[in-house]
């Protein structure tokens, strides 16, 4: 398969892109309007921020030599908002240009202030779409000078609908466990989902089991069995099961991970909580397996 699903299932048109409909909607009448604000699209990934953007600059933009696209993670610096940017804006065009920049909210401050200046003095025929995770890390004086968007989470049946969808059209057969731990691995971005289904495509038999394998993920039924006997102060159970994985050779990251995952899906708020507070505290070391049996400890304080 010559093509990446993500590129070749990737919407062309607004009224392709799933979820969100309220903001599709917000954004079909607005571009039927003379002219356009710049725009800030804000929300989790893989909820089809980058390509209502593209989206949006295919219809408006005639010559794509007047659209310029950069991700801020790569180019995060002043001098790119001082220079690529800068010149980019005051180019005499017929018509008006686009800047579209992904992961505006890696920016450094200074390049932010910078960008503000540039929005200012290029405003007659020249608009910015700003796309980013975390809008606090947008600064209020970029925020007041866009209209902003919020892109929700896609639910997991539109999900299971895209990906059933794709798999008809690839002619891929997959039962239903599968698809439902992709979309748990994926956590409700769209993006991933496709590039794990993408990935299971040489193996011998798609099923959840060799999923989790090519993903190197641990199976969220035995991370949610030890949270289970954690709960019921079955320490002998819950450590037994915790060392069959610890044994396979789990990044413990992916460990903390998982049972944040299970945590949610639990929707134990207390639950949550902890495990947040363990995957920041070891967020930049390794966690050590009895550092684990101190959170299985911890879980078992908590009410179920």
């Amino acid at each position: 398969m010559d093509v990446l699903l993500t590129e070749k299932y990737r919407p062309k048109k607004i009224d392709d892109v799933i979820g969100n409909k309220s903001v599709i909607a917000a954004l079909k009448s607005l571009l039927q309007q003379e002219t356009l604000p710049h725009l800030l699209f804000t929300g989790p990934p893989g909820t089809g921020k980058t390509t209502v953007a593209k989206i949006i600059a295919k219809r408006l933009i005639e010559d794509q030599k007047n659209v310029l696209e950069l991700n801020a993670s790569d180019e995060r610096g002043i001098d790119t908002v001082r220079t690529t940017i800068k010149n980019f804006s005051m180019r005499k065009v017929k018509g008006f240009k686009l800047i579209i920049l992904d992961e505006c909210d890696s920016m450094t401050s200074a390049a932010q202030q910078a960008m503000r200046r540039t929005m200012e003095l290029c405003a007659i025929d020249c608009r910015f779409i700003l796309i980013c995770n975390d809008i606090r890390k947008i600064t209020e004086a970029i925020q007041s000078r866009c209209a902003i968007y919020l892109f929700d989470k896609i639910s997991e049946e539109n999900m299971k609908n895209k990906l059933i969808e794709i798999c008809k059209k690839e002619n891929i057969i997959i039962p239903e466990d599968a698809l439902n731990i992709i979309i748990y691995l994926s956590e409700n971005d769209m993006r991933q989902a496709i590039n794990i289904l993408q990935s299971t495509l040489y193996l011998d038999e798609i099923n959840e089991s060799n999923i989790l394998k090519v993903t190197g993920q641990p199976s969220p039924k035995l991370i949610e069995e030890i949270v289970i006997n954690a709960f019921k102060q079955d320490y002998s159970n819950a450590h037994r099961i915790f060392d069959t994985l610890w044994d396979e050779g789990y990044d413990s990251k992916d460990l903390a991970s998982s049972f944040f995952k299970v945590a949610k899906k639990m929707e134990n708020y207390s639950l949550i909580s902890l495990i947040s507070e363990f995957q920041h505290r070891f967020s930049k070391v390794t966690a050590s397996k009895l550092q684990f049996y101190s959170l299985i400890y911890n879980i078992s304080t908590l009410d179920k």
